[in-house]
C-alpha cells in the first residue's frame, strides 16, 4: 500500500489530472439516461376529406386523384406505422386533432386554415394549380371557353369542381381520374380537370399527345400536413418524416407513377368494352 502511495506521489501532475478527468467523465456518463426513441404509433391515424379516402371498387382498383393516400403510406412506412385513414369534414379537423382521434390531417389549402389553432402546418413540398386535358385540336384557350361544355372532374378534386362551375361548364363527376380522362379520349367530355403537375407527367407519354391541349393553370394550392403542437415528440417525428418524403425528386417520381397508373387504367377502360 505504501508502495502505491509512493508511486502516486511520484506520478507527474498532468497524469494525475488526466486520470481524475477520466473518472469524472465516466461518472457523468453513468448518470446520463439514453435518449428516448422517436415517437411511433401502432397505427398512424391520418384525417382526410371523405372524398379523398382510398377508392373502393367491386370490379377493379383505381388510382386516387390526389397524393394524400400515397404520401400518408410513405410517411407510415418511414415511421414504422400502418396508416389508418379517417374521413373528416373541415370543421372537424381541430377537434379530431385536439382529442387524439387522429395524429395528423392531410389537406390542401385553403381548407387547412380550418384547424390552424393548436396545430403546426407542415409543408409537404407538393403544390400545384389545376389544368385541363383536352384534344389537341380542341379550340379552347381560356377557362371562359368551358361555358356550356361538358367537363369531367373526380369527386376528390373540389378545387377543380369550383373552377368548372365558375366557368359555367356542365359538370360530370366521376370517382377516379382515369374515369374522367377516358371520357376525354372517347369524346364524352370536352375536358378533364386535374393537377397541372400530374398532367405534365401524363402529357409526356406518347399516347397522350393527341389529348394534351390544356388551359393556363389556375387556383394553385399546397398540400399540408396538420399536426397538433400539444404532442411535441410526435410532432418532431412527423416533421422529420415529412422533410424526408417532401423532396422534389420524390414528388417527380410520384407524379410519374400517377401518370403511368392512370394512363393504363384509362386505356383499360377504353378498350374493355371492345373485348366482350
Amino acid at each position: 500500500m505504501q508502495a502505491i502511495r509512493r508511486s502516486v506521489q511520484r506520478a507527474p501532475v498532468w497524469l494525475l489530472a488526466l486520470v481524475c478527468a477520466a473518472v469524472t467523465t465516466a461518472a457523468a456518463w453513468a448518470l446520463v439516461l439514453p435518449e428516448p426513441p422517436p415517437a411511433r404509433w401502432p397505427q398512424l391515424r391520418i384525417g382526410v376529406l371523405a372524398s379523398a379516402m382510398p377508392l373502393q371498387s367491386s370490379t377493379r382498383a383505381y388510382t386516387e386523384e390526389g397524393h394524400e393516400i400515397v404520401l400518408a403510406r410513405a410517411l407510415g412506412e418511414r415511421l414504422g406505422a400502418a396508416p389508418q385513414f379517417v374521413p373528416l369534414a373541415p370543421e372537424a379537423f381541430a377537434g379530431a386533432l385536439a382529442t387524439g382521434q387522429v395524429d395528423a390531417v392531410l389537406v390542401r389549402e385553403p381548407l387547412a386554415g380550418a384547424a390552424r389553432a393548436g396545430t403546426e402546418a407542415l409543408r409537404t413540398g407538393y403544390r400545384s394549380g389545376t389544368a385541363a386535358a383536352m384534344r389537341a385540336d380542341q379550340p379552347l384557350r381560356r377557362w371562359e371557353d368551358l361555358r356550356g361544355k361538358t367537363v369531367c372532374v373526380s369527386r376528390a378534386h373540389q378545387g377543380a369542381q369550383t373552377l368548372a362551375r365558375r366557368a359555367g361548364a356542365r359538370l360530370q363527376l366521376v370517382d377516379a381520374p382515369a374515369q374522367a380522362l377516358v371520357q376525354v379520349r372517347t369524346g364524352a367530355c370536352d375536358a378533364a380537370l386535374h393537377d397541372e403537375a400530374q398532367l405534365q407527367a401524363l402529357f409526356l407519354r406518347r399516347e397522350w399527345r393527341k389529348f394534351s391541349a390544356t388551359l393556363p393553370a389556375a387556383a394553385p394550392a399546397e398540400l399540408l400536413l396538420l399536426a397538433p403542437t400539444a404532442r411535441p415528440q410526435a410532432l418532431q417525428a412527423l416533421q422529420q418524416a415529412v422533410a424526408a418524403e417532401g423532396r422534389a425528386p420524390a414528388w417527380q417520381e410520384r407524379n410519374t407513377r400517377w401518370a403511368a397508373n392512370v394512363a393504363y387504367e384509362a386505356y383499360f377502360d377504353q378498350i374493355g368494352p371492345d373485348c366482350h
